[in-house]
């Protein structure tokens, strides 16, 4: 598949990559990265076993369809570096530039304009805080749907499967996102009487269906129940099926429930910066599973900008504001206002809270690196959310330290850790098991313990 040189774009995207690589290096060594990092190293260092991890403390596939993930596992098991799973996310994130122009220049857009389109996905705010983000499964979602949306228009059907593969590995909700994306081209092919096209857009659809009928059927009965359903659970509706319905079933109920503030916020937030130029194209009915997935969820986590569910719907809405442009007399005018929106955002109402992420999880993380070193390699550790990714890389044995103590050989506690939740409900508990023998202190470092449950080792002094 070939993407037309576009210097200024690829020059941008570099600066781009150079930026949230540099970002991530610093949320590394400050140890500002939380739990959903850690998880995925393990998973992604477990992929040959099971995917396994000390956060969900079971296989990963119980909670997700993920499959694609074993294709890292090569980068992680050369450098066990949490930075470079991260410098992957950033990469795919920065990628969605150059493809988005090339998806311009398929629409018909010319080479000047393509580019200016490439350039506003490269300051769009939920993109950016996508890549900047801890990395998460979805991460990869834009990049490879992109891939496959510009391989149909450029008719290479090698690169139109591989891409449909690796997003049918993805994730189960992927998979639904790929079976309406493919059934739509499907529509289209057959409207313009592109046979190929139509067996394209069906082979897709199939693949996406086919693969979700595996997790749902096969090894959910064997590692299930699926937690993620609660995020579907209504006094009115239980589950995502029942949800759906729930608007002929209960419509007055389902219409006070998702009919909020909050969700018409996230989608200004959402179509704002790209000047409501998706609405120009019938593409934009592409963006529809995903943004009902996000926005159908029980809780304002799921749709708050910023986290990286919006990555359900990104590359979708990115795709019909390229055909949106397309369809516009002055397309210098709209990319130029959709870059300066974005880039206002991006700035002012920045969705990464990069002032809050940038900077140390905790004061004296020395005293932390050094509670930690007392450890042995191998033994099992609980520890606080940030601490357990910094070493998740290099311990397969870490977990993190929840409302109630892990069965963990060893906790690593700091008495003073910011988290209110920590200081109320976690440090009772470490410290009553503390005081009935269950653990013992072996060595402290300032307001940091580590602490080895009694019995699994020779007593060692106290330092």
């Amino acid at each position: 598949m070939r993407i037309n040189r576009l210097p200024g774009l690829w020059i941008g995207t570099l600066v781009a990559f150079v930026v949230l690589a540099a970002l991530a290096g610093v949320r590394a060594a400050d140890w500002s990265y939380g739990a959903d990092t850690g998880t995925f190293v393990q998973v992604v260092l477990d992929a040959l076993g099971g995917m396994h991890d000390g956060v969900e403390r079971t296989t990963h596939y119980r909670f997700h369809w993920s499959p694609t993930l074993v294709l890292l596992w090569p980068f992680l098991a050369a450098t066990h570096s949490l930075w470079v799973l991260q410098a992957i996310l950033a990469g795919a994130t920065v990628a969605c530039g150059p493809l988005l122009a090339a998806i311009g220049r398929a629409s018909g857009l010319g080479r000047a304009v393509a580019a200016r389109v490439g350039a506003v996905a490269l300051v769009y705010p939920p993109l950016v805080a996508v890549g900047f983000g801890e990395f998460r499964d979805l991460g990869l979602l834009p990049v490879l749907a992109l891939g496959w949306w510009l391989a149909l228009r450029r008719r290479a059907w090698p690169w139109v499967a591989v891409c449909a593969v690796l997003l049918a590995g993805l994730r189960e909700d992927v998979c639904l996102e790929l079976a309406f994306a493919g059934l739509v081209v499907a529509a289209l092919g057959r409207r313009d009487g592109d046979r190929a096209l139509v067996l394209a857009g069906l082979g897709s659809a199939a693949l996406g269906l086919v693969s979700d009928t595996i997790y749902a059927f096969v090894l959910i009965p064997r590692v299930g129940p699926w937690p993620p359903s609660h995020f579907y659970d209504y006094p009115f509706a239980h589950g995502p099926l029942a949800l759906l319905a729930a608007p002929l079933t209960h419509p007055l109920a389902f219409g006070a429930a998702i009919l909020t503030l909050g969700r018409l916020t996230y989608l200004l937030e959402a179509l704002a910066p790209l000047a409501f130029v998706p609405f120009r194209s019938r593409l934009m009915w592409l963006t529809l599973p995903g943004f009902a997935i996000v926005l159908l969820a029980n809780s304002g986590l799921v749709w708050r900008m910023g986290e990286h569910y919006a990555a359900l719907w990104i590359p979708w809405l990115l795709i019909a504001f390229a055909g949106g442009i397309a369809t516009l007399r002055r397309q210098r005018g709209w990319t130029t206002a959709a870059f300066v929106l974005s880039a206002v955002v991006l700035v002012a109402f920045n969705p990464s809270h990069p002032q809050h992420y940038l900077q140390p999880s905790y004061h004296d993380l020395s005293a932390a690196r050094a509670a930690l070193a007392c450890v042995p390699p191998g033994a099992t550790v609980a520890t606080h959310d940030e601490w357990y990714t910094a070493v998740a890389a290099r311990r397969p044995g870490a977990m993190v330290l929840g409302d109630d103590p892990p069965p963990a050989d060893w906790l690593v506690v700091a008495d003073d850790y910011p988290n209110d939740t920590f200081a109320q409900t976690v440090l009772p508990r470490v410290r009553e098991r503390v005081r009935n023998g269950t653990y013992r202190q072996i060595c402290r470092y300032g307001a940091v313990a580590a602490y080895e449950r009694t019995g699994v080792s020779k007593p060692s002094p106290t330092r």
